[in-house]
């Protein structure tokens, strides 16, 4: 054998199998007593975790098979029917263990040897724990106040048999493998260190020019400065802060079953998630932004409003620039409260429906929190006391009266609507200039289209005109706004034709101005003369046209509809007479309605005109043609020309009347010469050829120009998705009993969970802001609770730092210290190595709670840097036997690459990672098949999977198949599934190939020898050369493969891009060892 052995992969020196087989040998040696402390089992810790595999399922809450209730420690102390269940330090004596050893229970199979042993020691040993939990369940470990634990510095074991231990987390560990007489493997092959450390904290894999760096650094501290070379990468950010924005419930859609309308603005959240993480904001920061960001830059502004620079500067106190980019920061955090699904906007209406929805959006909002941010299941406590954690449902409620300012069921505000704007100054006002730049040159165009349409357009004899050019006297002589009784066409309510006060028509710059407004009534501004609306002699026809200048009036909502009428006669609701009235209801972005005998009960939709909006700018109007028959053709005009649909109308439908406006609604507009013409059959009333080609040309740059101006005004900047509490006076909240809203119980008041409260309790909150002017228009309950989360010395900041270091740990070795991460309550995963966590924890708070020291902590220690794999594989090699699940790490835990580390390691390997940071998502689409793809031809293909749209009920396919999740609520643990649909996606994706053919043209470009290019080809995809062997495979394959497709320039370039495949595809690429 030759001095380097290949252990499974990587090389370890005799020397250093020497070694390790001395230590290890040193471990096995020593007394399982000496090397454990001789500690007993203990209820938390053994016991709970066993009754709740065997025994709950038929002794728990739901169930209880002779009253015995074996889920808690009071139901065991209690014991059932038949009497007590346990007797401490008499097994025999023990009901329990009776049953147990006679093997009547379990029922279904019995408990093996081992754990049948562990029970009777500790009821031998006195049922260590059993009544300090059942006393007091607040005592649970996860709810105890953080104290600092020395590193595991067994005298018995001393530290100078571990030469391997860099790190206290290898004390903690090694000592617990001590009890079996195991310790680490040796420390991996640099190749696979380095891929691991950057696929964890980059999410990508390594270059070769790093691996090179790295191997070839032979200074004593190369793992670390290699280590902290990762940490200070921009892409640290983006691969742990999606570790972050799954647990957080973040998603770019807004959820509820199939419709699942977007969110365009929560990317902003992502991104400000990314720049937190890369600058290693202190994680208690972290989640007082995200809760309270609006209450902490103390903003006064509301929904749909701007935040100004000098608002921001009077209350920070700080200097502009800095004071609004930090007002941006901790409005952007805030969409953490609003991560959950919202489905309000697409309620049906149904009044029970809408609420239970509103409430559901308040209830997700309090899950994410409470599981991603405490590790607490609540749901149960809304419809009672939790069964399995001491929270009561008054604990819900009050949690609930915390978050309900900002959801308040009965004063609602659509997901839509939580917007607000706020930029930097500069930029804003650099905004402002070129939005004044391009509605100058809109208007101007405008004006020139409808100057020259006015001047070409073909032309009927005029019977009425008014271009507005004169003095008010004029306006009165030619309409008519009374409600007379002697003139009652106008209406029951005048129009004023001399005053502003709406309701109101008046002469403005040449302009006519139709101001809505006033007593509620029928009202309309109608010409003095009267039209034949129905030409004699076929072929002939009348029109009416005039210019929509604006569809507002100064700063007014635009008007949703612009009303003209035909034949109008008596403008009244009870109006006896039949026919005329015609409404013409012009919509601004769809067909025009019509609506014959207007107003009134007996009116009626008469049918739809056109196809173009009412937008300002253009000529619009209507022309009748008598089409024989005693029919009339109404066809819509824009800008001269005619329309379809058109409709037609009987003589009786179109008496003699004048022509008017409608008053209605709100709708105030401006308009502009208003003509009515009359056609002779011979006159030719088809707009000429010449006409229109023209009219076509010339509006060209105006509708290029008006979409520039639709973009620049949408693009409005600092518009921000955010959380702030929304209305001013806040309702008493009630538990509800059952959980049903329509039965308010007792009313509790904004509180913390009772379990959790040590120290500082929340303080008693107002029901008004005048209270809480600290915090602008919030009612300081968010922020009020994220200080109390994060005191320091409490229970809940010990919760939330133990939550946090095993979110990472799970990160980095596939399953944490507690495997529930969710679910730190009794019910849930004992820890592995409780002492470990609550170091770990405690070292997190120490270092002014540093996600990157604590990452430095796990990822520089031993238990991260051994192998993956060990000589023997067989049952009887007690690795196996005795961590066959790597819990204990007495190896380093295989696992295959996440879902979007495997996507954007193709992207990597390949070389077509766009490795850009930040901005929207890139939108995804369904094809034909049913696959979620983003196109190959769209620029953002290349971008990293973090900024792919993230849709609930549309997972990107490729990551769907390899477990990334769909957000429903949250997502604090993947499961990570095997199954070949996940190699036939990889296989057949378009993107997979796309991805194998330009990998295998940068080879051919880039290396001159097959030689060099296998060798670099493997390097980019492995992390580490190719063996002789690996070389000899890999040219067999090339001579099969062009046999099979001819040695042609194609042929070899599908040979290699099929060999490129092979090797993107293999599980050296897929799976960290």
């Amino acid at each position: 054998m030759s001095p380097d052995e290949r252990i499974c992969g990587f090389k370890v020196s005799r020397m250093q199998t020497s070694t390790f087989v001395a230590v290890l040998g040193i471990l096995l040696a020593l007394p399982v007593d000496t090397a454990m402390g001789a500690e007993p089992a203990r209820f938390d810790r053994e016991i709970a975790p066993l009754l709740k595999r065997h025994c709950v399922k038929c002794h728990g809450p739901a169930k209880q098979e002779g009253k015995l209730n074996l889920a808690t420690a009071g139901g065991l102390l209690r014991g059932g029917a038949q009497g007590g269940a346990i007797v401490p330090h008499d097994a025999e004596a023990s009901l329990i263990w009776q049953r147990v050893n006679s093997e009547e229970m379990p029922p279904d199979a019995p408990l093996s040897p081992d754990e049948k042993q562990v029970l009777k020691q500790w009821i031998l040993a006195g049922t260590a724990g059993l009544r300090q939990t059942q006393a007091d369940a607040s005592d649970h470990w996860a709810f105890r106040v953080l104290s600092p634990h020395p590193a595991g510095n067994n005298p018995l074991i001393p530290k100078s048999i571990f030469p391997a231990a860099t790190s206290p987390v290898d004390q903690f560990l090694l000592q617990e493998l001590a009890t079996d007489g195991l310790g680490y493997l040796p420390e991996a092959d640099r190749s696979v260190q380095i891929r691991r450390v950057s696929f964890d904290l980059m999410g990508l894999p390594p270059t070769p020019a790093q691996r090179d760096e790295f191997v070839s650094d032979l200074r004593p501290d190369a793992y670390e400065r290699m280590l902290d070379r990762f940490l200070a990468s921009p892409h640290f950010g983006e691969r742990l802060g999606k570790v972050w924005l799954d647990a957080a419930g973040y998603a770019d859609s807004n959820g509820y079953f199939n419709a699942d309308s977007d969110r365009p603005l929560a990317y902003r959240y992502r991104d400000y998630v990314i720049r937190a993480l890369n600058t290693d904001k202190p994680f208690d920061q972290f989640l007082r932004e995200q809760i309270a960001g609006d209450e902490l830059a103390h903003v006064t502004a509301r929904s749909g409003e701007t935040v100004t620079a000098a608002s921001v500067t009077a209350a920070s106190g700080a200097g502009q620039p800095t004071a609004m980019a930090s007002t941006i920061e901790l409005l952007e955090a805030t969409h953490y409260v609003r991560n959950g699904q919202d489905g309000s906007g697409e309620s049906d209406g149904n009044p029970d429906e809408v609420r239970v929805d509103r409430y559901t959006v308040l209830e997700t909002a309090m899950q994410n929190l409470s599981t991603g941010l405490l590790g607490l299941t609540i749901q149960c406590a809304k419809c009672h006391d939790h069964k399995f954690e001491p929270l009561t449902q008054q604990d819900y409620y009050r949690f609930q009266a915390i978050l309900l300012p900002a959801f308040p069921p009965e004063q609602w505000m659509k997901p839509n609507d939580r917007i607000v704007y706020a930029s930097h100054p500069h930029e804003f006002e650099t905004w402002q200039a070129r939005l004044a730049e391009a509605e100058t040159n809109v208007a101007r165009l405008k004006s020139e289209i409808t100057t020259w349409v006015r001047d070409h357009r073909p032309r009927g004899e005029i019977v009425f005109s008014d271009s507005f050019d004169g003095a008010t006297d004029l306006l009165v002589g030619r309409w008519n706004g009374q409600a007379s009784e002697g003139d009652q066409r106008a209406g029951t309510v005048a129009v004023r034709l001399d005053v502003r006060d709406a309701p109101a028509a008046i002469i403005v710059d040449g302009r006519l101005q139709l101001r809505e407004g006033g007593p509620a009534g029928d009202k309309s501004l109608s010409t003095r003369q009267v039209f034949d609306w129905t030409p004699d002699i076929q072929g002939g026809a009348i029109q009416v046209t005039f210019d929509l200048v604006d569809n507002r009036i100064d700063h007014s909502v635009p008007a949703e509809r612009i009303g003209y009428l035909l034949a109008l006669n008596d403008f009244r609701s009870n109006r006896t007479m039949r026919g005329g009235n015609l409404l013409i209801d012009g919509h601004p972005s769809a067909g025009t309605a019509v609506h014959a005998n207007y107003p009134g009960t007996d009116a009626k939709h008469a049918g739809t005109l056109g196809k173009t909006g009412y937008v300002p700018g253009r000529n619009y109007g209507v022309r009748v043609t008598n089409i024989g028959g005693g029919q009339f053709q109404l066809q819509q005009l824009v800008d001269g020309i005619t329309e379809e649909p058109s409709i037609k109308l009987a003589e009786t439908d179109l008496p003699d009347g004048a022509f008017g406006f409608e008053y209605c609604c709100g709708r105030s507009f401006i308009v502009d010469q208003v003509v009515v013409e009359s056609f002779a059959p011979s006159e030719g009333l088809d707009p000429l050829a010449e006409f229109v080609k023209e009219l076509n040309q010339r509006r060209q740059p105006l509708e290029a120009a008006s979409k520039g101006l639709v973009s620049l005004s949408n693009s409005r900047p600092g518009k921000i998705a955010w959380t702030t509490d929304v209305i001013d006076e806040i309702p008493q909240v009630h538990v509800f009993e059952r959980g049903n809203y329509n039965s308010p119980g007792a009313p509790v008041d904004p509180a913390g969970f009772a379990v959790l409260e040590s120290g500082t309790k929340l303080p008693p909150l107002a029901n008004d802001r005048a209270n809480n002017t600290a915090v602008g228009r919030g009612s300081g309950r968010r922020l009020a609770f994220a200080r109390w989360l994060t005191e320091p010395d409490s229970k809940r900041a010990s919760l939330v730092a133990r939550v946090h270091v095993n979110r990472l740990w799970q990160h980095l070795f596939g399953t944490g210290i507690v495997a529930t991460a969710d679910n730190f309550g009794l019910s849930g995963a004992v820890p592995s190595h409780p002492e470990l966590l609550d170091w770990l924890a405690t070292e997190s708070l120490r270092s002014d709670w540093s996600t990157k020291n604590s990452l430095r902590q796990i990822v520089g220690s031993s238990a991260y840097r051994q192998s993956s794999l060990t000589q023997e594989t067989s049952p009887a090699d007690p690795r196996w036997r005795s961590d066959a699940d790597c819990r204990r790490l007495s190896r380093f835990p295989i696992r295959r690459l996440d879902a979007e580390a495997i996507r954007d390691g193709l992207l990597a390997s390949s070389g077509d990672l766009d490795d850009r940071l930040y901005g929207p998502y890139i939108p995804t689409t369904r094809t034909g098949q049913g696959e979620t793809i983003v196109p190959e031809d769209h620029p953002g293909v290349r971008r990293r999977s973090l900024y792919l749209q993230q849709r609930r009920t549309q997972v990107h396919s490729l990551l769907q198949v390899f477990d990334a999740p769909s957000i429903v609520f949250n997502s604090t643990r993947r499961p990570r599934s095997t199954m070949p649909l996940q190699s036939l996606s990889l296989l057949n994706s378009e993107f997979v190939v796309a991805r194998s053919i330009h990998l295998a043209q940068r080879l051919e470009q880039v290396n001159a020898t097959d030689t060099a290019r296998q060798i670099e080809l493997f390097r980019r995809t492995t992390g580490h050369p190719p063996t002789d062997t690996d070389l000899e495979l890999i040219k067999e394959f090339l001579e099969k493969q062009r046999k099979e497709y001819g040695e042609t320039s194609e042929g070899r370039t599908r040979a290699w891009s099929e060999l490129c495949q092979i090797l993107l595809i293999g599980n050296s690429a897929l799976y960290l060892e």
